[in-house]
């Protein structure tokens, strides 16, 4: 196993128990957060700090044959900020050759990843002379400019209401807001009020992205008898 003691890493929440929180990493790499890693002092409800299919940053205590137990709450907010930062560009990346590369994409991300280990390495070391080895000659300078824009990560929010009079409300909110896109956080403001922001490389192509994906949850409001509002957050 590649992690060691102290290392920093990117979970999704599995299984949440009373005593052991369940993760598993990127990779596919499977551990543990007792109840007293997770925070300090006692706790009353577990899912205020860890709730299934959401990522969160853990620190590595211990690496078993095929396990990680893993800390939450020695995580500081500069390092869990810096890992997002890493996750969001790394996302952003994947994207951008997507839409660049199109049909090519697979086949050269294959190469790259084979090579390099991930896209953003690859970025990190990128020169003239690597860009001419792995990219067609048609899409070079479109992905140059990822390199120029990458560090400046654009931030595009939408505030939302949704109501639902029906018995189930809660439950169609719910369905309405289901959405595994990694560039999209949903933070909740108050009852029916929400925050969507998205993170992309380069802003028009981001903000097309996220009114997509509102669409998406008009037509599920419409389908779950649900009113549905959105208006954009201007900085």
């Amino acid at each position: 196993m590649r992690y060691k003691e102290g290392d920093l890493v990117l979970c999704t929440v599995k299984d949440v128990g009373n005593t052991v929180t369940s993760v598993v990493l990127d990779d596919g790499t499977k551990g543990t957060i007792i109840s007293s890693e997770i925070a300090s002092g006692r706790i009353k409800y577990m899912r205020m700090y860890v709730v299934p299919n959401k990522k969160i940053v853990c620190k590595v205590l211990l690496v078993g044959l095929d396990s990680l137990d893993l800390s939450l709450r020695r995580v500081s907010l500069k390092e869990k900020q810096e890992v997002m930062k890493e996750y969001k560009q790394k996302v952003a990346i994947d994207s951008a050759f997507e839409q660049i590369l199109k049909e090519d994409c697979k086949e050269v991300k294959e190469k790259i990843i084979n090579d390099f280990g991930s896209l953003l390495n690859f970025i990190n070391q990128m020169n003239d002379e690597l860009i001419a080895k792995y990219i067609p000659s048609e899409c070079i300078e479109h992905i140059k400019k990822i390199n120029e824009k990458r560090h400046n990560l654009v931030e595009i929010k939408y505030s939302v209401s949704i109501s639902c009079l029906e018995s189930d409300g809660i439950l169609r909110i719910k369905k309405v807001l289901e959405n595994n896109n990694d560039k999209l956080k949903i933070i909740y403001i108050s009852a029916g009020n929400f925050i969507l922001k998205y993170s992309a490389i380069d802003f028009k192509q981001g903000k097309q992205e996220i009114l997509n994906i509102i669409d998406n949850m008009k037509e599920k409001a419409k389908q779950n008898n649900c009113i549905f509002e959105f208006k954009e957050e201007k900085k």
